[in-house]
């Protein structure tokens, strides 16, 4: 397949990513972020796992499960949740700027954990994507946030970049003998339980998942959400990073804060200042230059 079909396929990826937070925030009014997770990671485990039994059906080592087991519970479990807290305090515009830091924080465990080497482009491209971010979330009176909801929306969205990037590194380890689609299909199933035993465990299982259950528009809306964001655009990503370079691949699907910035403009009516599209055109050339850089 042509590159350019690969390149397109990311970046639609990176739009559904885009779209379902928009709909994820809209539901956050109604629905615990707890909730919103498992709900879509179950969406997501059915439909990869049927996906799975009609392609790519190979055995997978223990090691890797352990790993990708690991991975799972960190990201999806616990960052993801952490991503739903931060989204619905922020809204899709912010949350979406921030994670954009995942990549950083990834390189620069990788570099200090594995020992990976990253060159000077790298390193530039740490520093942009930084500027990038700093100069739309210092922005004064961020559009649409609530002046109580930004700080607790901010550590909420870090949290979800250090497990996020924690559970890549353990993906990695893993990847390297098994395909994507299982690997992805191990980590949702990871990702569900860790969430069910930590529902049961404190109690709140039937709280998170009672507003849904008690109206079937709200159960729709998450349907329809989960499959947008956690399967297609899943499902979009694994192909782009099949038939082109992951540097490529990755990059474009980082372009979430970009694809953001029209959607709130024209959907959610806020007001886009010079100085945020600026800083969010900065951070995903930054991201760039990280992908560039690896050593």
């Amino acid at each position: 397949m042509h590159h350019g079909w690969a390149g397109a396929f990311a970046l639609i990826s990176a739009f559904l990513w885009t779209l379902s937070a928009i709909l994820f925030k809209k539901l956050g009014k109604e629905v615990l972020p707890a909730g919103m997770n498992l709900g879509k990671g179950l969406v997501a485990l059915i439909l990869l796992g049927i996906l799975i039994l009609f392609t790519d059906r190979k055995p997978v080592s223990n090691h890797a499960i352990i790993f990708l087991g690991i991975s799972g519970i960190l990201g999806i479990s616990l960052g993801d949740t952490f991503y739903f807290e931060s989204l619905v305090r922020l809204g899709p515009r912010l949350s979406l700027i921030v994670t954009i830091l995942i990549p950083v924080v990834t390189v620069i465990l990788a570099a200090a954990i594995l020992r990976e080497s990253l060159l000077l482009t790298g390193w530039f491209g740490i520093f942009f994507t930084l500027l990038g971010v700093l100069l739309v979330l210092l922005e004064h009176e961020p559009a649409g946030v609530r002046p109580k909801d930004f700080k607790p929306g901010i550590i909420y969205g870090v949290l979800s970049v250090l497990c996020c990037a924690a559970g890549i590194l353990f993906s990695k380890t893993a990847l390297g003998s098994t395909s994507v689609l299982p690997a992805t299909f191990i980590r949702q199933v990871a990702g569900v339980t860790g969430l069910i035993f930590l529902g049961l465990g404190n109690f709140k299982l039937g709280v998170w998942l009672k507003p849904v259950f008690n109206d079937p528009v709200l159960l729709k809306k998450l349907l329809f959400a989960s499959f947008i964001g956690t399967f297609l655009g899943t499902l979009f990503s694994i192909m782009a990073l099949k038939y082109t370079y992951a540097a490529i691949a990755a990059t474009l699907n980082s372009t979430s804060p970009l694809f953001i910035l029209p959607l709130s403009f024209f959907v959610l009516k806020e007001k886009i200042s010079l100085r945020a599209v600026i800083g969010s055109f900065v951070a995903v050339a930054g991201v760039s230059l990280i992908f560039l850089g690896g050593g």
